[in-house]
């Protein structure tokens, strides 16, 4: 739902209007879809002088805003920003269609794939027009003229038409039989790293991979994919590598995307497992023969994936939840750690529903069974991995964390603003492919099946006094910003209790929900909840809710779940017994012992409700609500 988003952007333009723009970037973040969001926070932008990020961001929006026709204001915004020229296209069955926005009523718009490239003269004005392909299959980019004479390409492009992958939707923990009728033989792995920009972290990765492979006795060769750089300094210095014979190169003569980069790359050697590697991470020591031991630990193995600090469902010292990455001295650490503990066998890997294709070592006779990446259906970027696993899945196939092997992850290297869009389109493909697979993940992260190897590692590193681990742990928990007192009270009409950090498949959600319907039952009360997290339809239906998405606190957060929490005048904090909360504000425990009831009736007994607040303040609130 996007009023939370909007709610928590309304609050901060009232009370902080010098970070209205960032505050409606985070809106739009929890609703990247939504024209509404994309235009305020764009406008924003426009209106802080934050013109880069309008004219970075704001052309991906167009190939969605012009199917459904809700371009002009996008428009209008681009060209405030300076945009001149610009088009969109995307698939429309065996076609493309698309829209060109330029200075003159005609121009020439060239259609390429990997060999060969067309010519077009097609409208300019803004008119939808439709190109057949000259192949039924292939990766075709959309490119026109810039004022330069440079080819610049479409939004929306490159558009990859290929037959579909059959997919066999199967419910997660699901057992499928495989057929082995031997023991797979381990293989020569091609590590995969495909490059575009960020030229410093991509030199580090590159340079922590080289370096580990004398400590791997895995067979392996450096394969780097330049998907048409930006950066002419990058890929000099990729073909000095390669001229010295450090790695293998190859290279996009237009950019292809994530996905259809890391296909090319598994075609280059059909013999060899493929070990896909982000191009944000950090390796060290033997972590290849790690990850292969566990790969080849069972022939029913498909992928295996390491702990990171970034990395949803593998991630560390929390579970989907981002960390600071580690240096390569306190990576050492942390990856020394895991390893000890898993040959003492004090871990053991362990099954995931699906990797993290950051870091992802997949064996390629399970490749050769099901195909590779799906470029077809799912854009540039984000899910791809999650797919892959889930068709190998379907087939009979397992994929396992290797609790002994630690890589670091930067995270939103390639895609900056845009990975949240990408992930939002991905999304929803994934959802009409697998409908079991959102709720089934949630399962897996409210069961928590690893949370007794990471406690096995984080007790190990504590006793080490891993200065990564304290400063990830304070961070994540947001420990300096829930010790100071919370901001005083903005007037208000009514009496609010908190629930904090609320998730929806946590034991006692239905107790809150009891609660929110007790309080709807007696309006007389004058109080509402406030739920900071997560939010069902049914508490949402009683009237009485009002929800704000969390935010994890770091040094970028405007306005913390801390400050909230006072600023709304929270009386109470209903809360998990694990989590810290606001100094000052009481808690009460949402346990086996919790009894909605008792405790409404308790609580009414000692408190009595606020003064009506002033009207002109009530007025402001008010339009913030309502907006």
């Amino acid at each position: 739902m996007h009023v939370p988003a909007i709610l928590r952007a309304k609050i901060i333009e009232t009370c902080r209007p010098e970070l209205t723009a960032k505050a409606w970037y985070q809106a739009w973040k929890g609703v990247p879809d939504l024209p509404l969001l994309q235009d305020a926070m764009l406008r924003c932008w426009l209106e802080s002088g934050a013109t880069d990020s309008v004219r970075g961001l704001g052309p991906a929006f167009l190939p969605a805003r012009c199917r459904a026709g809700t371009q002009p204001d996008l428009l209008a915004i681009l060209r405030q920003a300076g945009v001149a020229t610009l088009g969109a296209c995307w698939k429309a069955g065996d076609a493309i269609e698309a829209m060109l926005f330029g200075a003159s009523a005609r121009m020439r718009l060239l259609l390429s794939d990997e060999t060969r490239q067309y010519q077009f003269e097609v409208p300019a004005d803004g008119r939808r027009f439709r190109l057949p392909l000259p192949r039924p299959t292939g990766v075709w980019s959309l490119a026109f003229a810039d004022s330069e004479g440079q080819p610049q390409l479409l939004q929306g492009s490159p558009l990859v038409f290929a037959p579909p992958h059959r997919v066999v939707p199967v419910q997660t923990g699901t057992q499928v039989a495989v057929a082995v009728s031997a023991p797979a033989q381990a293989r020569p792995v091609d590590i995969v790293i495909p490059v575009y920009g960020d030229a410093p972290r991509t030199r580090a990765c590159i340079e922590s991979v080289l370096t580990s492979l004398r400590h791997n006795t895995t067979p392996a060769a450096l394969l780097v994919v330049d998907d048409a750089s930006p950066e002419p300094e990058l890929s000099a210095w990729l073909d000095t590598q390669a001229a010295n014979g450090r790695l293998h190169l190859l290279r996009n003569p237009r950019n292809l995307g994530f996905i259809e980069t890391c296909n090319r790359a598994m075609r280059e050697h059909p013999e060899r497992d493929i070990m896909l590697l982000n191009a944000d991470t950090l390796v060290h020591g033997d972590w290849l023969d790690r990850l292969r031991a566990t790969l080849y630990s069972a022939p029913d193995i498909a992928t295996a994936t390491p702990w990171t600090n970034n990395g949803e469902i593998s991630s560390f010292p929390k579970i989907a939840t981002n960390a600071r990455g580690p240096n390569p001295a306190q990576l050492a650490r942390l990856d020394g750690t895991a390893a000890a503990l898993r040959q003492s066998g004090r871990t053991e890997d362990l099954e995931l529903p699906t990797c993290c294709g950051f870091a992802m070592l997949i064996k390629r006779s399970v490749l050769d069974e099901i195909g590779l990446l799906d470029g077809v259906h799912l854009v540039r970027g984000y899910g791809e991995e999650v797919d892959w696993c889930l068709r190998a899945s379907a087939t009979g196939h397992r994929h396992l964390l290797s609790t002994g092997v630690f890589i670091a992850h930067t995270g939103t290297v390639s895609f900056r603003f845009e990975k949240t869009l990408r992930v939002r389109e991905n999304r929803a493909v994934l959802a009409a492919r697998y409908p079991r697979y959102h709720a089934d993940y949630a399962r897996f992260l409210s069961d928590d099946p690893l949370l007794e190897a990471r406690t096995a590692l984080r007790d190990a590193l504590e006793e080490q006094r891993c200065d990564w681990l304290t400063a990830a742990v304070q961070l994540l928990e947001g420990a300096a910003e829930v010790a100071r007192p919370v901001p005083q009270a903005l007037p208000s009409s009514c009496m609010r209790i908190g629930v904090w950090q609320h998730r929806q498949h946590h034991p006692h959600s239905s107790k809150v929900l009891s609660l929110a319907r007790l309080i709807a039952s007696r309006p007389e009360l004058s109080m509402r909840l406030l739920v900071i997290g997560e939010a069902s339809e049914a508490l949402w239906h009683t009237g009485v809710v009002d929800v704000l998405q969390s935010g994890i606190w770091d040094e970028t957060t405007l306005l913390t779940d801390a400050a909230l929490v006072g600023m709304t005048g929270c009386a109470a904090l209903l809360v998990q017994h694990t989590l810290t909360t606001p100094l000052g504000v009481p808690r009460t425990e949402l346990d086996e012992s919790f009894d909605p009831e008792v405790w409404l009736n308790n609580w009414l007994a000692q408190h009595k409700a606020p003064p009506p607040a002033r009207k002109k303040r009530q007025s402001k609130l008010k339009e913030a609500a309502a907006a």
